[in-house]
């Protein structure tokens, strides 16, 4: 059985800000994308608070970052039904 995940700001924030379990890296397997956005993101991400360590973020700080995830992941998927139309 696999777990596509919805795609929401509190499940970005849990696949990339939790512990790392056996149950989150099986969710990392089955959603490969927005594992591959949040890595994306982490490399650049500033947080607004002005906090440099992950595990001090503000609720805030990890909210922004669930939400350039979704954009991000947006645009990907933006690229991905152009590119199926223009190959119709």
């Amino acid at each position: 059985m696999s777990f596509k995940m919805k795609l929401t700001v509190k499940n970005v924030i849990d696949l990339w800000f939790a512990e790392d379990t056996p149950i989150r890296r099986y969710k990392i397997k089955i959603n490969p994308k927005p594992w591959q956005i949040c890595q994306q993101v982490g490399q650049e991400f500033k947080a607004p608070s002005g906090r440099t360590d992950p595990t001090q973020y503000r609720k805030s700080d990890k909210v922004a970052f669930a939400r350039l995830v979704l954009a991000g992941l947006a645009e990907t998927e933006v690229y991905t039904e152009q590119g199926l139309y223009e190959l119709a």
